[in-house]
């Protein structure tokens, strides 16, 4: 699973090929099978693994109760992309890889956070007066600027300065929500 995450994080889902993940998790070829039964396999593994993640980063913004999503969540993203970075470079291979099949997994994963966070950001004091479309546009924009961030300080950018920048980018975002009625 190691050699899969790092080879779908640095090559995308075409980078799943059994002598270099063989040769990268120190196994011969063959016993790549008695894990897998085959490469698409893998690959869906690892999708739903990173959808997961996805859902559970969400569930654990939707469920803090700071009422500043501004600060929190941009300090959440960054702890959960520090621990975890493969997982979110694999998020990102595979939402740009339209063409694999695993690629709707994550597409609906992306979809979920989004209604999932329109909830919680519909619940905000400072969005109170905002109408449903505006909420549910700030939900967008705000799944996509917490994406940004995760893979930024996954693959190595300074975790502080993509915080400090995606705070910026959600206090925009929610200011211009909670000014359209």
């Amino acid at each position: 699973m190691a050699a899969g995450r790092e080879a779908v994080a640095t090559r995308g889902f075409a980078g799943l090929v059994v002598r270099e993940l063989a040769r990268e998790a120190g196994i011969v070829p063959t016993a790549f099978y008695r894990h897998f039964d085959s490469v698409d396999a893998l690959a869906s593994e690892l999708a739903a693994g990173a959808a997961e993640a996805l859902g559970i980063f969400v569930d654990d913004l939707a469920s803090s109760t700071s009422p500043d999503p501004v600060t929190d969540w941009p300090a959440r993203a960054t702890a959960a992309a520090t621990r975890d970075p493969q997982t979110w470079s694999v998020l990102a291979r595979g939402l740009v890889d339209t063409a694999h099949p695993d690629h709707r997994v994550l597409a609906a994963a992306v979809d979920s956070a989004r209604r999932r966070l329109g909830i919680t950001l519909g619940r905000l004091e400072t969005l109170s007066g905002a109408d449903g479309v505006a909420v549910d546009i700030a939900a967008d924009l705000v799944v996509v600027v917490l994406l940004r961030l995760l893979v930024e300080v996954s693959v190595g950018h300074d975790a502080r300065a993509a915080a400090d920048d995606c705070s910026g980018r959600l206090r925009v975002i929610l200011a211009g929500a909670g000014t359209v009625s």
